[in-house]
């Protein structure tokens, strides 16, 4: 066998094998022949022309037949006629002969051999189709039944008409032994004549000459307007090819097209003829016939084909189209074949179109020749666009297609529950009737096209399009959808807040989902709209203004408050066992984190590589990821190659090309969100700046870019200021933590020469003269100023604390070092920092100089400047006293030249009282607590707008003096504390009307903010003053004599900073109680006597009562108030301990806040503050050592321990909390105020349910009673309300319930338990109160002894307004009748039944109710049949009170008349 050649053998191995074939000599598979030319007459000259061809024969192949191999081994067929018919086998070539065919010299074999190919082609092509002109076509006969009758098949027989049996089926048998009149069909004779069936195929009537169904006209009563209709369509169709016969049958495959053509025309010509010969009566029989033959389908396709019909204006014999709509066969518009001409003037014009209708109503199809009066149809409408022949494929007008040019209809009216909301491109909503042209493009929407923009529906459909430009087009209106909804500036009002409705609906998801998208475009759409979605645009613009304020470089992290949820066992769901849905309905971020959003943002900025604006948002993305929490900014640590992209790409450390002023290529230049993603990293954690300063050389970046003036700077100048001064920031964070400080000796000439420039500068607003340009920069300026003070202000701490830890160092063992050990000083110490002092206090004298004569406005840029100055200021005095080289007497000269000289002309000044007066119209007070920006609790911000001011949190707007005015008052304080010869300085300032105004506000209207809204953390500015202030009074106070009378203003101004402080101002927390809240100081009314003013007013208050009044005292001999007040102010010492020991549990979080508080780097270990829940204590903190004390109690009794006394520090406990609790009431009632008083309540209740007799103590009870007048006097009463939920309580219903088991139980009758159970049951409270007494616990009423002159609740509290509950009259009546109430041991509850019981049976209420009345006449029965007659008697004739009687009400001396008249109708009844 012979062998094949193999892939890679050489030319040499194939020469080898050829020569091996040709040895063998074996038979090839194909050989090549030479055939000579036929048309060449001389052999000779057709043997020298001769082309070789290659021809390949295969085996077993017929060469001749075209058919492939193995079509031969099929059996032989039958030959037919047509086969037989064909030429000779000699002809074509024999069977198993090669085929050889004469080339030219020239020709082509391929060419040749199509050419001589004569297969199947040759047998089509002599195909002659049959003339059937003269053939007769007799049409069905026609039927009067719809359906075929069905017959029975039980009468058919075998053989019919003695033919012979045949086998055929069983309906066969049966149809052919029916007859046609079974079927409905006539076997009458037809008159008519067979029809003509040319050969293309048109249905013609029963005549020579051919007709169309097209050409029919119009069936009418009137034979003129037929004739006249056959007339215009002869006209009109006669030059013109045909429109039903097209004759495409005779054209194809034509050997001659021209005879074919003829032909038709011949065809045609004879159906015009005979049409027009044709009568009425003839053409409406043939309608009739052709309605019944011919399929509807077929019927529409043919009234298609029919000719345009000119207009009334271009047809004077025609008539007009409403007279021919009354027929069942009339003629629609409609526009020409495209293979007719158009002329352009009737393009302008109504088209029509005839058709053929046919009537429905027909029945069998055969028509009663009456007119049928058919609804008459709409004019035409001029078309939305004139049509030119010159347009391309627009010979033939669709007029639906055309239809959608039109003009929109104008959209339905506004519904009065609003409308479905629609945006346009840009994300504004767009109004239902507004104008707006089609094509913009807000109109191809599937619903309600006529109204403009899109849905969110259609905006989510159209983002998962197949289309890249729509789904971009979705995802970037989406985008700027959400950034209008960020800002409140939609452009319309909405009914309900529409971010939370798209995270709901999965926008979220969708962005996510859309981010892995390889198109470019989508990804930056996406960029875009998941940046829109978390950022609020504002945040971080006002984050950045008040960096450089005190203590501006703490965070709140930007995480929702979650509630910890439980499953079934009562565990704790962990974020890892929920579901993405319901993470990203609890924590945005932390969804976006699940689905790995870091990793494919690195992705995109590392291999993407895409244009700027995408970089921007992707770092701005980032940012808000690292704010959310110090887990967050971990996963952006530890991701793969993200920090190093960031560092690598966009914090250049080499020259970079320079751009104009939008950056165009972001990679290899420095962008300033990515050195900001670097700072908020490193305010989370000292560990995340030390990993930025070792592992990405951090401080060379911050070098780079703060060493180089912003003017030298390859980049716009305000760019070039602002990429400083964010290296200035970067390096403040990392100094707070006492890192970075061996850069400062590096840099020390660098600074101290910025520090000469800084005394140049003024904080003046500049003159009208200079341009925007030129005070832009000067803000800029003044920006990157404050900046640098702030960090040079973190080196003083650092170069102080530095004494403090060698002192530490030393102080410890060497093995308390090895088991704990401590930060190694740092690389500066004082003497590093004594050079910063003189430049700096210059620039501090000349700006609070400058400040001191101006009466202009300062712009916010310079108010910061001149703060950062005075906190630098107040730095350097708290760590100078704490240096070994400090000097006493060099320290207070310098201190008594600078309060002379420079505060004390300030703060006297009008500039002074322009910043208070700024204070009070900033403040808190005026803001609700609520943001007026969309607030999303899964997506919590600091609701910051960008633009309009009012929409910012007030203390922190741009307008705002706050960051000024605490440097101001701490750099006071702070040289007070070292100075305080110096406080009688600043008695005027304590004394200042605008300072004093400015704290009655903020006493008048505390402020608590909401635990669920991030904006409230923006108050930590505003308490940083009000907490300077108050120790500006502590510090002069002791001074001064004449400060006194205002220390209720200022006493109350600490009570309401204490419950407003927040998380993370713990140290604040601690200062106020140890320092200001029990000092006498600011308690000055136990030192003026007001004990024995109060004893004195009480006297005095007594004297003038009544004699027929209730005794309030009468139940209680103790101490007065005055002894109470004054033994109230005797123990101040041992209150404040017992807060103390309460607050200072959390002891981690306090170490941690003083830290921050007093500037301690070395003990910092983050910037962020803890995460924000609202006020830190909670407004009824005066009550927190007796719920203490109750939950202690209670867990004990759970463990199965029985409490039967208390030692004497816990009873001590509770005396000094009813001190201090009697001590507010009535020196500090207004800042009580905002505890509401059920609450107050409540927490006393806690005292009765610890121990069995806690109550009962001389002490305990001694503070009970005065606090219980306290609580009911008419004020007090009217302020209090059980009927809503009671802050701190789940239940207060059970709470009570569990009061009155423990009265029923230990009380023992006592008169001051039973006053606490008399509150809730007032009438104006919930009737179910007093069912638990009446009803539940029947057994409380045998012990309420009360007598009605010791109530201290007035009793006209218990009898109006009148019982309306019927339960709880019949309770009433059951409770008198039994015995179980008495007047003799519950006279109060006794009165309240016999009351409630009168005025019910005989009130007037409810008389058109029936079950009312039928109760109140059951009542009265019940009443009248009491054997207790003097019960009786009391309640038909009771009066009204009266405390002057025993009972506490009279009777009237013989019942009224329109009683007696209720009791005689019952009594017939």
């Amino acid at each position: 066998m012979i062998r094949r050649p193999k892939p890679g053998e050489s030319e040499e191995d194939l020469l080898r094998l050829q020569e091996e074939f040709l040895a063998r000599e074996v038979a090839s598979s194909a050989n090549v022949v030479k055939k000579g030319d036929k048309r060449k007459n001389v052999a000779g000259t057709a043997q020298q022309n001769r082309v070789e061809k290659d021809v390949v024969q295969l085996p077993g192949a017929d060469p001749s037949s075209g058919l492939p191999m193995g079509a031969t081994s099929d059996p032989p067929k039958k030959k037919s006629k047509f086969r037989s018919s064909r030429p000779a086998a000699g002809d074509y070539g024999v069977r198993g002969q090669r085929i050889e065919i004469d080339l030219d010299r020239d020709e082509d074999p391929e060419v040749a051999m199509e050419r001589h190919d004569t297969h199947i082609t040759s047998v089509l092509s002599k195909i002659m189709e049959h003339d059937t002109s003269n053939a007769a076509v007799h049409l069905p006969r026609g039927t009067t039944q719809g359906f075929p009758t069905a017959l029975h098949r039980g009468h058919t027989t075998g053989a019919q008409n003695g033919k012979p049996h045949k086998k055929r089926s069983l309906f066969a048998q049966q149809f052919e032994s029916s007859t046609s009149n079974q079927f409905g069909v006539s076997t009458e004779p037809q008159s008519e004549q067979p029809i003509r069936a040319p050969v293309s195929s048109s249905i013609q009537p029963h005549s020579t000459h051919p007709m169309r169904v097209s050409d029919l006209p119009m069936a009418s009563s009137s034979v003129e307007e037929n004739m006249e209709m056959g007339e215009s369509i002869a006209a009109e169709s006669s030059p013109q090819e045909p429109h039903v016969i097209s004759g495409a049958g005779l054209l194809q495959g034509s050997l001659d097209p021209e005879r074919a053509r003829k032909d038709i025309q011949q065809i045609h010509q004879e159906n015009l003829g005979r049409l027009s010969a044709m009568s009425e009566e003839e053409i409406l029989q043939e309608q009739q016939k052709l309605r019944q033959m011919l399929d509807p389908n077929l019927l529409k396709f043919l009234q298609s084909k029919g000719p345009s019909k000119p207009t009334s204006s271009s047809t004077p014999t025609s008539k007009p189209q409403a007279d021919s709509e009354n027929d069942s066969m009339d003629t629609e518009s409609s526009a020409p074949m495209a293979t007719e001409p158009i002329p352009e003037e009737k393009m302008t014009q109504e088209t029509s179109k005839q058709r053929v209708h046919f009537d429905d109503n027909a029945g069998g199809g055969v028509d009663d020749g009456k007119e049928e009066q058919e609804p008459e149809e709409q004019e035409p409408e001029e078309p939305p666009i004139e049509v030119k022949k010159e347009w391309v494929n627009m010979n033939k007008v669709e007029s639906d297609k055309i239809s959608w040019l039109k003009d929109m209809p104008k959209p339905s009216a506004k519904a009065k529950e609003g409308y479905q909301a629609r945006f346009d491109f840009n994300g504004m909503l767009v109004a239902r009737d507004a104008d707006i042209p089609v094509r913009e493009g807000l109109h191809h929407h599937g619903e309600e096209q006529e109204v403009p923009g899109y849905s969110l529906e259609e905006l989510f459909t159209l983002s998962r399009s197949s289309v890249v430009q729509q789904r971009v087009l979705a995802l970037q209106t989406l985008a700027r959808v959400l950034y209008n909804c960020r800002i409140s500036d939609i452009g319309g009002e909405l009914m309900e807040p529409l971010v939370p409705k798209l995270l709901e609906a999965g926008v979220l998801f969708l962005f996510r989902w859309s981010l892995d998208d390889v198109n470019e475009g989508v990804i930056t759409a996406c960029i875009e709209g998941l940046a829109a979605l978390l950022i609020q645009p504002g945040d971080e613009s006002t984050s950045d203004r008040v960096f450089s304020w005190y203590r501006g470089s703490e965070t709140t992290p930007m995480r929702p408050v979650v509630e910890d949820e439980e499953d079934e066992s009562g565990q704790k769901i962990e974020d890892k066992e929920k579901s993405d849905p319901q993470l990203a309905s609890q924590d945005v971020i932390k969804a976006l984190l699940r689905m790995s959003v870091l990793e494919r943002l690195r992705y995109i900025l590392e291999v993407v590589r895409p244009p700027a604006p995408v970089v921007l948002n992707a770092l701005a993305i980032l940012i808000r990821i690292a704010r959310h929490s110090q887990e967050a900014t971990h996963e952006i640590m530890k991701c793969p190659r993200l920090m190093q992209t960031v560092f690598a790409e966009f914090l250049p450390l080499a020259s970079w090309k320079s751009q104009g002023d939008v950056v165009s290529e972001a990679y290899n230049y420095p962008l300033i969100p990515a050195l900001k993603l670097a700072r908020v990293i490193c305010q989370n954690g000292r560990h995340f700046a030390a990993t930025l300063l070792t592992k990405y050389n951090l401080m060379s970046v911050v070098v780079r870019y703060a060493s180089m003036e912003p003017v030298d700077m390859p980049m716009n100048i305000g760019e070039a200021f602002q990429l400083s001064t964010e290296a200035f920031r970067v390096w403040q964070v990392c100094v707070s933590y006492g890192l970075a400080c061996d850069t400062y000796r590096d840099l020390y000439p660098l600074l101290m020469q910025q520090l000469q420039v800084f005394q140049r500068l003024s904080i003046l607003p500049l003159d009208s003269t200079h341009d925007a340009s030129a005070k832009a920069a000067n803000r800029l300026q003044m920006t990157r100023a404050c900046t640098v003070l702030s960090m040079l202000e973190g080196v003083i701490h650092v170069a102080g604390s530095a004494v403090i830890l060698q002192q530490k160092q030393t102080m410890r063992s060497d093995e308390q070092s090895q088991q704990h050990p401590r930060a190694p000083p740092p690389p500066i110490d004082w003497s590093h920092v004594t050079g910063l002092m003189p430049p700096l206090e210059l620039c501090a004298k000349r700006w609070l100089a400058e400040m001191t004569n101006c009466s202009d406005v300062l712009e916010a840029e310079a108010l910061a400047l001149a703060g950062s100055s005075l906190n630098f200021l107040a730095s350097v005095y708290e760590n100078w006293t704490r240096q070994p080289s400090y000097s006493p007497v060099d320290c207070l000269q310098h201190i008594e030249e600078l309060v002379t000289r420079l505060l004390v002309p300030f703060m006297t000044s009008t500039s002074f009282y322009s910043v208070v007066c700024n204070l009070k119209s900033h403040s808190s007070v005026s803001h609700d607590g609520n943001s007026s920006l969309p607030i999303i609790s899964a997506l919590p911000d600091f609701s910051c707008h960008p633009e309009d001011q009012s929409l910012v949190y007030p203390c922190v707007k741009q307008t705002s003096s706050y960051g000024f005015a605490a440097g101001l008052l701490r750099l006071v304080t702070t040289l007070l504390k070292i100075h305080k010869g110096m406080a009688a300085k600043f008695c005027p300032i304590i004394e200042s009307t605008y300072v004093t105004e400015y704290l009655k506000a903020v006493c008048k209207h505390p402020h608590q903010s909401s635990a669920s809204q991030l904006v409230g953390s923006w108050a930590r500015y505003e308490h940083h003053v009000l907490y300077y202030l108050v120790k500006l009074y502590y510090h002069v106070a002791q001074q001064s004599e004449s400060c006194h009378q205002y220390s209720i203003l200022y006493h109350s101004t600490a009570l309401v900073l204490l419950t407003s402080l927040q998380s993370g101002q713990e140290h604040y927390v601690h200062d106020l109680l140890s320092t200001v809240l029990f000092h006498t100081d600011f308690l000055a009314e136990g030192r003026i006597g007001d004990p024995i003013a109060s004893d004195l007013a009480d006297m005095l208050t007594m004297n003038g009562k009544e004699e027929t009044a209730p005794s309030t005292n009468s139940s209680h001999q103790g101490p007065t108030r005055g002894e109470l007040l004054q033994d109230a102010y005797d123990h101040l010492g041992s209150i404040r301990h017992l807060y103390m020991v309460y607050f200072g549990a959390a002891a981690q979080a306090l170490t941690r806040s003083r830290a921050r508080s007093l500037h301690q780097p070395h003990d910092i270990d983050t910037l962020s503050l803890p995460e924000f829940t609202g006020p830190l204590v909670p407004m009824d903190w005066i009550f927190l050592p007796l719920l203490h004390l109750y939950v202690e109690a209670q867990k004990a009794e759970m463990l199965g321990k029985t409490v039967k006394s208390f030692p004497p520090h816990i009873l001590a406990s509770i005396t000094d909390t009813l001190r201090w609790v009697f001590m507010l009431e009535t020196w500090r009632p207004k800042c009580l105020q905002m505890v509401p008083q059920a609450a107050k309540v409540a927490r006393l209740y806690c005292i009765f349910l610890t121990g069995n007799d806690l109550f009962m103590e001389d002490a305990v009870s001694g503070f009970l009673w005065p606090i219980l007048r306290i609580y009911t006097q008419p004020e007090y009463l009217k302020a209090l309300d059980f009927n809503v939920p009671v802050p701190g309580v789940a239940s207060f219903h059970d709470l009570y319930m569990s009061i009155l088991t423990q009265y029923e139980a230990v009380s023992f009758g006592n008169r001051l338990f039973a006053h606490f159970i008399l509150l809730p049951i007032q009438q104006q409270f919930n009737p179910s109160l007093r069912k638990a007494v009446w009803f539940d616990r029947v057994g409380v009423l045998r012990s309420l002894g009360l007598p009605l002159r010791e109530c201290a609740i007035p009793l006209t509290n218990f009898l109006e307004p009148k019982e309306t509950n019927p339960e709880l009259v019949e309770i009433y009546l059951g409770c008198v009748a039994s015995g179980s109430v008495r007047p003799s041991w519950s006279p109060v509850m006794y009165l309240v039944a016999v009351s409630h019981l009168s005025k019910f049976l005989f009130s007037r209420d409810n008389l058109d109710q029936v079950e009312a009345v039928r109760l109140k006449l059951k009542m009265i029965r019940q009443v009248l049949a009491l054997k207790d007659k003097v019960l009786q008697q009391q309640i038909l004739q009771y009066q009204g009170l009266d405390l002057t009687q025993p009972l506490g009400f009279n009777l009237y001396p013989q019942l009224p008349l329109e009683r007696l008249e209720i009791l005689q109708a019952a009594e017939q009844r």
